[in-house]
């Protein structure tokens, strides 16, 4: 299986990859219960390494849009007659747009819902309750997990801080970095950086940009 991959452009492969097959899914190159082709021959005829193949499946997979079966393969669980695809316009046999051709974050709607009751089902009325002020554990465990899957990186929750908003973040950083500190900030740059960083004490030092970083 060739895809079109771009290797200087700004979007990782994996995720070309995720995109390609998913159009390939939704457009009815496979339909419900076909089986992809193997994530060795496509990393093989596609020059790239096993895992990046990996990382694609695995969000296909995690979208409902297919699934891995124990010592057979990934195939397609995608079924027009019970997903609605987000993202991509769904082609009905009158050629117009389907009604349910929702566009948030390419996530299937049947998998939001399914999600949604597990959750609802599971953690019940804890759902009310105030989340630590580092925040909730089950989110910074998916971010790490999220981290180490797209960017390698590898991290502990204790490691990940929830804020509600940009300025208690910014002036989380400042905190621990230490008000005393002289601060580096490009400039052009978000203003209300230096306006937190200011109103905690520390002195901005500001950095001009050209087209290719900073001077």
């Amino acid at each position: 299986m060739h895809l079109k991959i771009d290797k200087n452009s700004n979007i990782p492969i994996y995720e070309q990859i995720y995109i390609e097959l998913r159009h390939k899914i939704l457009t009815g190159a496979y339909t419900y219960g076909t089986k992809l082709p193997s994530k060795r021959l496509i990393a093989k005829e596609n020059n790239i390494s096993i895992t990046t193949v990996e990382h694609a499946l695995m969000l296909l997979c995690e979208e409902d849009y297919c699934e891995m079966r124990q010592r057979s393969g990934c195939y397609c669980i995608y079924s027009t007659q019970k997903n609605f695809p987000f993202g991509e316009k769904n082609d009905t046999p009158s050629g117009k747009e389907n009604s349910n051709d929702f566009h948030y974050d390419n996530i299937p709607y049947s998998s939001f819902v399914k999600h949604i009751r597990k959750v609802l089902l599971d953690k019940g009325e804890n759902l009310f309750m105030r989340s630590p002020n580092n925040g909730c554990l089950e989110l910074r465990e998916a971010i790490c997990r999220y981290l180490r899957r797209s960017r390698n990186i590898k991290v502990s929750p204790e490691q990940i801080i929830i804020g509600s908003g940009a300025e208690y973040l910014y002036g989380l950083c400042i905190q621990m970095l230490g008000r005393d500190k002289l601060i580096a900030l490009e400039d052009p740059s978000y203003e209300k950086i230096r306006s937190v960083y200011n109103a905690n004490g520390a002195k901005c030092e500001m950095l001009p940009m050209k087209n290719d970083g900073i001077k």
